[in-house]
């Protein structure tokens, strides 16, 4: 792979985790041409499709990827990884998350010292309600190798979901110790903050309102 070429894989890279899925489809359908046997480009084109609701067209791609190819140890790791994620993204996005987390367990089986299928799986048994389960790998994930910052994150939000405040608040807090600048935590900790704030404020005028009332949860 010649370094003009690569150029064009990270630009497409580049625009995806920015999700201008657009010019990331324009620059890695270039790379392609430059690189037709890449096997990295053709999961990132099925990555940047599922980002553009192009289902069908992602799982061509999946359908004719030759996963059970023979390959170095560390690059069949790789391929392998990435081929779950993207997997378990397509049916993340059409809202199949039991089948969606089936391929983030596959990640996990892969490298069970690293956050990313744990938090993947996580994220995805959340959007299906298993909020249990869901925090339950990402306590995990919390004490791994990767990214135990966006760990924390979801944590946060999960716990905020169920209304539980200073569960949510603290896990913030440990985001921001690990990652200072993360916007995410720090937009649900300053919810978190204000609806602390609004919850006392509220309690104080049902009191007033209702001076003679005995119920606890007043």
């Amino acid at each position: 792979m010649d370094e003009h070429g690569m150029d064009w894989y990270d630009k497409a890279l580049e625009h995806f985790g920015a999700r201008e899925n657009c010019q990331a489809l324009l620059c890695i359908e270039y790379f392609e041409e430059l690189e037709p046997e890449s096997e990295p480009a053709k999961l990132l084109k099925a990555n940047i499709l599922i980002g553009l609701y192009r289902f069908i067209d992602a799982q061509q791609i999946l359908d004719e990827f030759p996963i059970e190819l023979p390959r170095p140890e560390r690059l069949d790791l790789a391929i392998r990884k990435h081929f779950y994620q993207v997997k378990g993204d397509l049916f993340d996005a059409q809202g199949f998350y039991i089948e969606a987390a089936d391929y983030y367990q596959k990640i996990i089986d892969l490298e069970p010292g690293h956050t990313l299928g744990y938090i993947m799986k996580g994220a995805c048994l959340a959007k299906a309600g298993e909020f249990e389960t869901a925090k339950e790998l990402h306590d995990l994930a919390t004490e791994l190798e990767g990214d135990p910052d966006e760990a924390y994150l979801n944590l946060g939000l999960i716990y905020r979901a169920e209304g539980k405040l200073y569960a949510a608040k603290k896990a913030f807090v440990e985001a921001l110790k690990i990652a200072p600048e993360y916007y995410e935590a720090r937009e649900g900790l300053n919810d978190v903050n204000q609806a602390l704030e609004l919850e006392k404020e509220i309690y104080e005028l049902r009191l007033k309102n209702n001076p003679n009332n005995d119920d606890p949860d007043l």
